[in-house]
Protein backbone atom coordinates (compact mmCIF):
# COMPACT_ATOMS: atom_id res chain seq x y z
CA UNK A 1 0.00 0.00 0.00
CA UNK A 2 1.13 3.48 -0.84
CA UNK A 3 2.90 5.70 2.27
CA UNK A 4 -0.22 6.38 4.73
CA UNK A 5 -2.96 4.91 3.24
CA UNK A 6 -4.06 2.99 5.89
CA UNK A 7 -4.23 6.66 7.97
CA UNK A 8 -6.13 8.29 5.21
CA UNK A 9 -8.86 5.25 4.43
CA UNK A 10 -9.03 5.80 8.49
CA UNK A 11 -9.85 8.80 8.51
CA UNK A 12 -12.16 8.52 5.30
CA UNK A 13 -14.06 5.59 7.47
CA UNK A 14 -14.50 7.99 10.14
CA UNK A 15 -17.41 9.37 9.57
CA UNK A 16 -18.98 6.24 9.12
CA UNK A 17 -21.90 5.08 11.48
CA UNK A 18 -20.25 1.54 11.16
CA UNK A 19 -17.17 2.62 12.72
CA UNK A 20 -17.83 5.87 14.86
CA UNK A 21 -19.02 4.85 18.67
CA UNK A 22 -20.40 8.22 18.85
CA UNK A 23 -23.36 7.76 15.39
CA UNK A 24 -26.13 5.67 17.22
CA UNK A 25 -27.10 2.39 17.46
CA UNK A 26 -27.59 0.64 13.96
CA UNK A 27 -30.08 -1.45 12.12
CA UNK A 28 -29.52 -4.75 10.82
CA UNK A 29 -29.28 -5.12 7.79
CA UNK A 30 -32.70 -5.87 5.68
CA UNK A 31 -32.46 -8.65 3.12
CA UNK A 32 -35.05 -10.64 1.23
CA UNK A 33 -36.62 -13.13 2.48
CA UNK A 34 -35.42 -16.92 1.04
CA UNK A 35 -38.96 -18.54 -0.71
CA UNK A 36 -38.82 -21.75 1.51
CA UNK A 37 -42.23 -23.18 -0.18
CA UNK A 38 -42.18 -26.24 -1.57
CA UNK A 39 -42.84 -26.58 -5.20
CA UNK A 40 -45.96 -27.86 -5.62
CA UNK A 41 -46.95 -25.74 -9.28
CA UNK A 42 -49.00 -23.05 -6.73
CA UNK A 43 -45.78 -20.82 -6.81
CA UNK A 44 -46.74 -17.22 -8.63
CA UNK A 45 -43.72 -14.77 -7.36
CA UNK A 46 -41.53 -17.28 -7.14
CA UNK A 47 -39.50 -19.57 -9.38
CA UNK A 48 -38.57 -23.38 -7.85
CA UNK A 49 -36.58 -23.36 -5.01
CA UNK A 50 -33.28 -24.88 -5.87
CA UNK A 51 -31.87 -27.65 -3.86
CA UNK A 52 -28.76 -29.25 -3.54
CA UNK A 53 -27.36 -31.76 -1.12
CA UNK A 54 -24.67 -30.93 1.12
CA UNK A 55 -22.87 -33.81 2.60
CA UNK A 56 -26.47 -34.95 3.68
CA UNK A 57 -27.89 -31.73 4.62
CA UNK A 58 -30.29 -29.66 2.90
CA UNK A 59 -29.27 -26.23 1.86
CA UNK A 60 -31.76 -24.00 -0.02
CA UNK A 61 -31.20 -21.18 -2.62
CA UNK A 62 -33.14 -18.67 -3.38
CA UNK A 63 -33.43 -17.50 -7.16
CA UNK A 64 -36.57 -14.69 -6.54
CA UNK A 65 -37.57 -12.48 -9.88
CA UNK A 66 -37.29 -9.32 -8.61
CA UNK A 67 -38.37 -7.42 -11.86
CA UNK A 68 -38.85 -8.09 -15.65
CA UNK A 69 -35.87 -6.65 -16.89
CA UNK A 70 -33.45 -9.22 -14.28
CA UNK A 71 -32.44 -12.07 -16.78
CA UNK A 72 -31.73 -15.64 -14.84
CA UNK A 73 -28.32 -16.54 -14.96
CA UNK A 74 -27.16 -19.98 -15.63
CA UNK A 75 -25.48 -19.87 -12.19
CA UNK A 76 -27.95 -20.71 -9.78
CA UNK A 77 -28.48 -17.16 -9.11
CA UNK A 78 -29.86 -13.96 -10.01
CA UNK A 79 -28.91 -11.18 -12.52
CA UNK A 80 -28.95 -7.80 -10.58
CA UNK A 81 -29.70 -4.93 -12.50
CA UNK A 82 -28.93 -1.24 -11.79
CA UNK A 83 -27.85 2.22 -12.34
CA UNK A 84 -24.25 1.70 -12.80
CA UNK A 85 -24.81 -1.75 -14.59
CA UNK A 86 -25.40 -5.67 -13.65
CA UNK A 87 -23.83 -8.49 -11.99
CA UNK A 88 -25.26 -12.60 -10.68
CA UNK A 89 -25.85 -12.60 -7.10
CA UNK A 90 -26.42 -16.06 -5.81
CA UNK A 91 -27.58 -16.27 -2.28
CA UNK A 92 -27.81 -19.56 -0.33
CA UNK A 93 -28.84 -20.64 3.12
CA UNK A 94 -28.10 -23.06 5.59
CA UNK A 95 -30.50 -24.25 8.34
CA UNK A 96 -29.55 -24.07 11.62
CA UNK A 97 -29.76 -27.92 11.70
CA UNK A 98 -26.66 -28.37 9.45
CA UNK A 99 -23.86 -30.05 9.59
CA UNK A 100 -20.74 -29.42 8.26
CA UNK A 101 -17.77 -32.47 9.26
CA UNK A 102 -18.26 -32.55 13.06
CA UNK A 103 -19.78 -29.44 13.75
CA UNK A 104 -23.20 -28.29 14.11
CA UNK A 105 -24.50 -25.08 13.13
CA UNK A 106 -26.64 -24.42 15.84
CA UNK A 107 -24.34 -24.46 18.40
CA UNK A 108 -23.56 -21.26 17.67
CA UNK A 109 -26.35 -19.79 18.45
CA UNK A 110 -26.76 -22.22 21.19
CA UNK A 111 -23.41 -21.26 23.56
CA UNK A 112 -22.28 -18.14 24.82
CA UNK A 113 -19.84 -15.93 22.65
CA UNK A 114 -18.88 -13.59 25.63
CA UNK A 115 -15.86 -12.94 26.81
CA UNK A 116 -13.61 -13.82 23.51
CA UNK A 117 -11.31 -11.05 23.63
CA UNK A 118 -8.56 -12.42 24.76
CA UNK A 119 -7.94 -15.20 22.36
CA UNK A 120 -9.35 -13.14 19.03
CA UNK A 121 -6.74 -10.27 20.26
CA UNK A 122 -10.14 -7.76 18.93
CA UNK A 123 -11.15 -4.16 20.27
CA UNK A 124 -14.15 -6.05 21.11
CA UNK A 125 -16.32 -9.38 22.22
CA UNK A 126 -17.87 -11.06 19.10
CA UNK A 127 -21.37 -11.10 18.78
CA UNK A 128 -23.17 -13.13 16.27
CA UNK A 129 -25.28 -10.70 14.77
CA UNK A 130 -22.28 -8.73 14.38
CA UNK A 131 -20.10 -11.15 12.33
CA UNK A 132 -19.83 -11.35 8.94
CA UNK A 133 -17.29 -13.94 6.90
CA UNK A 134 -15.49 -12.75 3.81
CA UNK A 135 -13.93 -14.75 1.02
CA UNK A 136 -12.85 -13.66 -2.64
CA UNK A 137 -11.54 -15.76 -5.77
CA UNK A 138 -9.51 -13.73 -7.72
CA UNK A 139 -7.90 -13.33 -11.57
CA UNK A 140 -4.06 -13.99 -9.45
CA UNK A 141 -2.74 -15.07 -6.53
CA UNK A 142 -0.08 -12.71 -6.14
CA UNK A 143 -2.30 -9.48 -5.79
CA UNK A 144 -1.25 -6.27 -7.20
CA UNK A 145 -3.33 -3.47 -8.62
CA UNK A 146 -3.94 -5.71 -12.06
CA UNK A 147 -5.57 -8.39 -9.59
CA UNK A 148 -9.47 -8.39 -10.00
CA UNK A 149 -11.89 -10.25 -7.17
CA UNK A 150 -13.90 -11.27 -9.37
CA UNK A 151 -16.19 -13.64 -7.05
CA UNK A 152 -16.92 -12.07 -3.01
CA UNK A 153 -18.73 -14.54 -0.83
CA UNK A 154 -20.27 -12.81 1.85
CA UNK A 155 -21.47 -14.93 5.16
CA UNK A 156 -23.63 -14.22 8.35
CA UNK A 157 -26.01 -15.35 10.66
CA UNK A 158 -30.16 -14.67 11.04
CA UNK A 159 -32.72 -16.50 13.05
CA UNK A 160 -33.10 -18.90 9.69
CA UNK A 161 -29.19 -19.52 9.79
CA UNK A 162 -25.82 -19.10 8.06
CA UNK A 163 -26.98 -16.57 4.53
CA UNK A 164 -24.10 -17.09 1.99
CA UNK A 165 -24.36 -14.55 -0.57
CA UNK A 166 -22.16 -14.71 -3.65
CA UNK A 167 -21.36 -11.65 -6.02
CA UNK A 168 -19.95 -12.26 -9.20
CA UNK A 169 -18.35 -9.98 -12.02
CA UNK A 170 -19.18 -11.61 -15.51
CA UNK A 171 -17.06 -9.33 -17.21
CA UNK A 172 -14.59 -6.63 -15.90
CA UNK A 173 -17.42 -3.46 -16.51
CA UNK A 174 -19.31 -5.31 -13.71
CA UNK A 175 -16.79 -4.56 -11.16
CA UNK A 176 -17.83 -1.48 -10.12
CA UNK A 177 -21.86 -2.32 -9.53
CA UNK A 178 -20.68 -5.62 -7.68
CA UNK A 179 -18.42 -3.68 -5.33
CA UNK A 180 -21.34 -0.85 -4.75
CA UNK A 181 -23.75 -4.19 -3.30
CA UNK A 182 -20.48 -5.87 -1.41
CA UNK A 183 -20.06 -2.66 0.24
CA UNK A 184 -23.70 -1.85 0.87
CA UNK A 185 -24.13 -5.20 2.70
CA UNK A 186 -20.55 -4.96 4.75
CA UNK A 187 -21.18 -1.47 6.19
CA UNK A 188 -23.96 -3.28 8.55
CA UNK A 189 -21.61 -5.09 10.32
CA UNK A 190 -18.63 -4.73 12.84
CA UNK A 191 -16.78 -7.69 12.80
CA UNK A 192 -14.68 -9.06 9.57
CA UNK A 193 -13.67 -12.45 9.93
CA UNK A 194 -11.13 -14.12 7.29
CA UNK A 195 -9.21 -16.78 6.11
CA UNK A 196 -6.12 -15.21 5.44
CA UNK A 197 -7.74 -12.12 5.18
CA UNK A 198 -5.75 -9.77 6.62
CA UNK A 199 -2.20 -10.59 4.10
CA UNK A 200 -4.85 -11.31 0.78
CA UNK A 201 -9.03 -10.97 1.02
CA UNK A 202 -9.11 -7.65 2.84
CA UNK A 203 -6.31 -5.30 1.06
CA UNK A 204 -6.55 -6.65 -2.61
CA UNK A 205 -10.72 -5.20 -1.88
CA UNK A 206 -9.51 -2.44 0.06
CA UNK A 207 -7.19 -1.30 -3.06
CA UNK A 208 -10.14 -2.16 -5.75
CA UNK A 209 -12.82 0.27 -3.86
CA UNK A 210 -9.64 2.97 -3.14
CA UNK A 211 -9.44 2.52 -7.29
CA UNK A 212 -12.86 2.64 -7.94
CA UNK A 213 -13.59 5.48 -5.47
CA UNK A 214 -15.71 4.49 -2.89
CA UNK A 215 -14.98 4.42 0.55
CA UNK A 216 -13.58 1.73 2.14
CA UNK A 217 -13.88 0.42 5.35
CA UNK A 218 -11.53 0.40 8.43
CA UNK A 219 -11.58 -2.99 10.36
CA UNK A 220 -7.83 -2.49 11.50
CA UNK A 221 -9.05 -3.38 15.20
CA UNK A 222 -12.23 -5.56 13.85
CA UNK A 223 -10.80 -8.45 11.43
CA UNK A 224 -10.30 -11.53 13.02
CA UNK A 225 -8.61 -14.08 11.03
CA UNK A 226 -8.87 -17.08 11.50
CA UNK A 227 -5.58 -18.56 9.93
CA UNK A 228 -3.12 -16.46 12.59
CA UNK A 229 -5.72 -18.21 15.26
CA UNK A 230 -5.20 -21.49 13.64
CA UNK A 231 -1.44 -21.53 13.16
CA UNK A 232 -1.38 -20.47 17.36
CA UNK A 233 -3.77 -23.88 17.49
CA UNK A 234 -2.94 -26.54 15.35
CA UNK A 235 0.76 -25.29 13.83
CA UNK A 236 2.81 -27.07 15.80
CA UNK A 237 1.25 -30.63 14.64
CA UNK A 238 -0.41 -30.42 11.32
CA UNK A 239 1.37 -30.54 7.94
CA UNK A 240 -0.24 -27.55 6.79
CA UNK A 241 -2.26 -24.85 8.28
CA UNK A 242 -4.63 -24.44 4.92
CA UNK A 243 -8.07 -23.86 5.12
CA UNK A 244 -8.94 -27.67 3.23
CA UNK A 245 -6.66 -29.06 5.36
CA UNK A 246 -8.17 -28.07 8.61
CA UNK A 247 -11.38 -29.14 6.96
CA UNK A 248 -9.44 -32.70 6.79
CA UNK A 249 -8.04 -32.93 9.97
CA UNK A 250 -9.70 -30.88 12.34
CA UNK A 251 -13.38 -30.62 11.05
CA UNK A 252 -13.64 -34.12 9.38
CA UNK A 253 -15.25 -32.55 6.22
CA UNK A 254 -13.78 -33.59 3.17
CA UNK A 255 -15.04 -32.15 -0.36
CA UNK A 256 -15.53 -33.86 -2.74
CA UNK A 257 -14.94 -32.34 -6.64
CA UNK A 258 -13.29 -29.56 -5.75
CA UNK A 259 -11.38 -27.38 -7.51
CA UNK A 260 -7.42 -26.55 -6.33
CA UNK A 261 -7.58 -23.00 -5.52
CA UNK A 262 -4.06 -22.81 -8.00
CA UNK A 263 -6.56 -23.02 -11.06
CA UNK A 264 -9.32 -20.70 -9.91
CA UNK A 265 -7.89 -17.63 -12.34
CA UNK A 266 -7.21 -19.57 -15.19
CA UNK A 267 -11.11 -20.65 -15.31
CA UNK A 268 -12.14 -17.17 -14.82
CA UNK A 269 -10.19 -16.09 -17.84
CA UNK A 270 -10.95 -19.34 -19.78
CA UNK A 271 -14.46 -17.85 -19.13
CA UNK A 272 -14.32 -14.83 -19.94
CA UNK A 273 -13.16 -15.79 -23.79
CA UNK A 274 -15.98 -19.00 -23.98
CA UNK A 275 -18.97 -18.02 -21.76
CA UNK A 276 -18.69 -21.82 -21.09
CA UNK A 277 -20.36 -21.83 -17.39
CA UNK A 278 -19.71 -25.46 -16.25
CA UNK A 279 -15.96 -24.98 -14.64
CA UNK A 280 -17.42 -21.94 -13.27
CA UNK A 281 -20.25 -23.35 -11.28
CA UNK A 282 -17.11 -24.97 -9.53
CA UNK A 283 -15.59 -22.11 -8.86
CA UNK A 284 -18.87 -20.63 -7.13
CA UNK A 285 -19.32 -24.08 -5.04
CA UNK A 286 -15.99 -23.81 -4.25
CA UNK A 287 -16.18 -20.08 -2.75
CA UNK A 288 -19.62 -21.38 -0.87
CA UNK A 289 -17.60 -24.09 0.82
CA UNK A 290 -14.85 -22.03 1.98
CA UNK A 291 -17.71 -19.65 3.67
CA UNK A 292 -19.68 -22.38 5.01
CA UNK A 293 -15.65 -23.88 6.42
CA UNK A 294 -15.57 -20.17 7.83
CA UNK A 295 -18.83 -20.77 9.89
CA UNK A 296 -17.73 -23.99 10.85
CA UNK A 297 -14.19 -23.61 12.10
CA UNK A 298 -15.07 -19.99 14.27
CA UNK A 299 -17.90 -22.77 15.75
CA UNK A 300 -15.31 -25.12 16.84
CA UNK A 301 -12.47 -22.64 17.57
CA UNK A 302 -14.66 -20.79 20.04
CA UNK A 303 -16.14 -24.26 21.80
CA UNK A 304 -12.26 -24.42 22.08
CA UNK A 305 -11.50 -21.60 24.18
CA UNK A 306 -14.64 -21.60 25.52
CA UNK A 307 -14.11 -25.08 27.25
CA UNK A 308 -10.47 -26.19 26.46
CA UNK A 309 -10.74 -29.23 29.29
CA UNK A 310 -14.03 -30.41 28.04
CA UNK A 311 -13.47 -30.81 24.04
CA UNK A 312 -9.47 -29.76 23.25
CA UNK A 313 -6.78 -32.89 22.83
CA UNK A 314 -3.90 -32.51 24.21
CA UNK A 315 -1.93 -30.49 21.34
CA UNK A 316 -4.51 -27.65 21.69
CA UNK A 317 -4.81 -27.77 25.74
CA UNK A 318 -0.72 -26.77 25.06
CA UNK A 319 -1.68 -23.96 22.98
CA UNK A 320 -4.67 -23.05 24.86
CA UNK A 321 -2.65 -23.03 28.00
CA UNK A 322 -0.08 -20.52 25.91
CA UNK A 323 -2.78 -18.18 24.74
CA UNK A 324 -3.78 -18.02 28.28
CA UNK A 325 -0.92 -17.27 30.29
CA UNK A 326 -0.14 -14.39 28.12
CA UNK A 327 -3.60 -13.15 28.84
CA UNK A 328 -2.65 -13.52 32.80
CA UNK A 329 -5.56 -15.55 33.29
CA UNK A 330 -3.24 -17.79 35.50
CA UNK A 331 -5.67 -20.49 36.83
CA UNK A 332 -7.02 -21.56 33.64
CA UNK A 333 -3.25 -21.77 31.65
CA UNK A 334 -2.41 -23.91 35.37
CA UNK A 335 -5.95 -26.57 34.41
CA UNK A 336 -4.95 -26.73 30.97
CA UNK A 337 -1.27 -27.13 31.10
CA UNK A 338 -2.35 -30.07 34.06
CA UNK A 339 -4.67 -31.66 31.54
CA UNK A 340 -2.20 -31.70 28.67
CA UNK A 341 0.48 -33.29 30.82
CA UNK A 342 -1.90 -36.01 32.24
CA UNK A 343 -3.33 -36.87 28.69
CA UNK A 344 -0.49 -36.46 26.52
CA UNK A 345 0.63 -39.66 25.00
CA UNK A 346 3.33 -38.12 22.73
CA UNK A 347 6.56 -37.70 24.99
CA UNK A 348 7.76 -34.76 23.51
CA UNK A 349 4.27 -32.53 24.00
CA UNK A 350 4.32 -34.19 27.59
CA UNK A 351 7.80 -32.61 28.36
CA UNK A 352 7.02 -28.68 26.72
CA UNK A 353 3.74 -28.63 28.77
CA UNK A 354 6.02 -29.22 32.01
CA UNK A 355 8.58 -27.15 30.85
CA UNK A 356 5.73 -24.38 30.61
CA UNK A 357 3.60 -25.13 33.31
CA UNK A 358 7.49 -25.02 35.51
CA UNK A 359 8.35 -21.28 34.07
CA UNK A 360 4.58 -20.45 34.96
CA UNK A 361 4.63 -21.56 38.27
CA UNK A 362 8.46 -20.22 38.96
CA UNK A 363 7.17 -17.05 38.38
CA UNK A 364 3.80 -16.47 39.64
CA UNK A 365 4.28 -19.03 42.79
CA UNK A 366 7.58 -18.84 43.49
CA UNK A 367 10.77 -21.48 42.25
CA UNK A 368 10.03 -23.78 45.29
CA UNK A 369 6.31 -24.55 43.71
CA UNK A 370 8.36 -25.44 40.64
CA UNK A 371 10.79 -27.92 42.08
CA UNK A 372 8.38 -31.16 41.29
CA UNK A 373 8.41 -30.57 37.73
CA UNK A 374 12.11 -29.97 37.29
CA UNK A 375 12.67 -33.12 39.34
CA UNK A 376 10.18 -35.17 37.21
CA UNK A 377 12.13 -33.78 34.42
CA UNK A 378 15.37 -34.53 35.39
CA UNK A 379 14.59 -37.59 36.87
CA UNK A 380 13.13 -39.05 33.48
CA UNK A 381 15.19 -42.72 32.19
CA UNK A 382 17.68 -41.63 29.77
CA UNK A 383 16.67 -37.90 29.96
CA UNK A 384 19.14 -35.39 27.66
CA UNK A 385 16.96 -32.15 29.46
CA UNK A 386 19.74 -30.06 31.20
CA UNK A 387 17.45 -26.88 31.79
CA UNK A 388 15.55 -28.92 34.87
CA UNK A 389 19.05 -29.62 36.22
CA UNK A 390 20.41 -25.79 36.41
CA UNK A 391 16.77 -24.27 37.27
CA UNK A 392 17.68 -26.74 40.56
CA UNK A 393 20.69 -25.98 41.13
CA UNK A 394 19.80 -22.08 40.99
CA UNK A 395 17.02 -22.63 43.52
CA UNK A 396 19.12 -25.02 45.70
CA UNK A 397 22.27 -22.28 46.16
CA UNK A 398 20.03 -19.12 46.04
CA UNK A 399 17.00 -20.48 48.16
CA UNK A 400 17.34 -23.14 50.21
CA UNK A 401 21.78 -22.39 50.25
CA UNK A 402 22.22 -26.15 50.11
CA UNK A 403 25.15 -25.87 47.87
CA UNK A 404 26.15 -29.44 48.04
CA UNK A 405 22.78 -30.66 46.51
CA UNK A 406 23.38 -27.67 44.07
CA UNK A 407 26.60 -28.83 43.31
CA UNK A 408 25.30 -32.29 42.35
CA UNK A 409 22.74 -30.66 39.62
CA UNK A 410 25.43 -29.02 38.68
CA UNK A 411 27.77 -31.70 37.99
CA UNK A 412 25.07 -33.69 36.33
CA UNK A 413 24.41 -31.05 33.69
CA UNK A 414 27.62 -30.84 32.53
CA UNK A 415 28.30 -34.60 32.25
CA UNK A 416 25.09 -33.98 29.91
CA UNK A 417 26.50 -30.99 28.32
CA UNK A 418 29.55 -32.93 27.38
CA UNK A 419 27.31 -35.75 25.77
CA UNK A 420 26.29 -33.58 23.80
CA UNK A 421 29.50 -32.32 22.75
CA UNK A 422 30.82 -35.77 22.29
CA UNK A 423 27.68 -36.67 19.82
CA UNK A 424 27.95 -33.63 17.78
CA UNK A 425 24.92 -32.08 18.93
CA UNK A 426 26.19 -28.94 19.96
CA UNK A 427 26.42 -25.50 19.19
CA UNK A 428 27.19 -22.08 20.63
CA UNK A 429 24.70 -21.63 22.85
CA UNK A 430 25.13 -24.75 24.13
CA UNK A 431 28.96 -23.82 24.36
CA UNK A 432 27.72 -20.66 26.22
CA UNK A 433 25.69 -22.81 28.61
CA UNK A 434 28.48 -24.92 29.23
CA UNK A 435 31.28 -22.11 30.26
CA UNK A 436 28.50 -20.85 32.56
CA UNK A 437 28.12 -24.64 34.64
CA UNK A 438 31.71 -24.63 35.34
CA UNK A 439 31.47 -20.86 36.68
CA UNK A 440 28.41 -22.12 38.87
CA UNK A 441 30.48 -25.28 39.80
CA UNK A 442 33.78 -23.21 40.54
CA UNK A 443 31.41 -20.74 42.51
CA UNK A 444 29.53 -23.75 44.62
CA UNK A 445 33.04 -25.25 45.55
CA UNK A 446 33.90 -21.62 47.37
CA UNK A 447 30.76 -21.67 48.81
CA UNK A 448 31.15 -25.06 50.44
CA UNK A 449 34.73 -24.55 51.10
CA UNK A 450 34.03 -21.23 53.08
CA UNK A 451 31.45 -23.10 55.01
CA UNK A 452 33.15 -25.56 56.33
CA UNK A 453 35.20 -23.44 57.44
CA UNK A 454 32.58 -21.51 58.97
CA UNK A 455 31.40 -24.52 60.54
CA UNK A 456 34.27 -26.49 60.83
Amino acid sequence: MIPNLKNKLKAMSSNSPLHNPDAGNLERPVHEQTAYTENDGSLDTYEPIYKSINNGNKVDTDRKTVGCNERMEDFGGQAIIGAYGSFIRKRTIYGKSTIYGSVNLSDLWASSFSDNRWWTRLDRDICIQDIVLLDTETTGLAGGTGTYPFLIGIGYFTDNGLVIEQYLMRDFDEEYPMLLAVLDVLKNFRVLVTFNGKAFDWPLLESRFVYSRLRPLYWEDSHLDLLHVARRLWGNFLESCSLVSIEDKILKQQRKNDIPGQLIPKIYFDYLETRKTDAMKQVIKHNEWDIAALAALLIHISKLYKNPIGYANPHELLSIAKELERNHRIQEASECYKCCIDTAVIHSLKVDAKKRFAYLRKRHDGPEEAMNLWEELAGEEGSMLIFPLVEMAKYLEHGKKDYKKALECTERAIQLASRLRNNGDYNNGSSKLRDELFTRKRRLLKKIERSIEQWG
